[in-house]
């Protein structure tokens, strides 16, 4: 497998169903890429799970990627810019979807 990248965007206040199929295509399009997509839906919480929980499984997936892929609409998600600057702080690159040309 590639280099495992963690996938980011805004989920909380969005339709679930809409979000989780967002994630799933970015999933299957870096997969194709060659990378090792690690997708947040994949945490093993439930859904319904507080946030702050969320957060923490997530940003523990996350410290374990090379990379992080950030999808459109990620400025308008509090947990997506959190997950941005841990990324940034810990040396882990960021890639923006709209820029992501392989």
């Amino acid at each position: 497998m590639g280099k495992k990248v963690y996938i980011s965007g805004a989920i909380a206040h969005h339709d679930l169903a809409e979000r989780k199929a967002a994630f799933g295509d970015a999933e299957r399009f870096l997969g194709l890429k060659g990378f090792d997509p690690v997708n947040p839906f994949k945490n093993g919480l439930p859904d319904d799970a507080h946030w702050r929980k969320h957060m923490r499984a997530d940003i523990a997936l996350l410290l374990g990627c090379d990379y992080i892929y950030m999808l459109r609409g990620w400025e308008l998600s509090k947990g997506a810019k959190l997950e941005l600057d841990v990324a940034s702080s810990c040396g882990i690159e960021v890639l923006f979807e709209n820029q992501f040309n392989l």
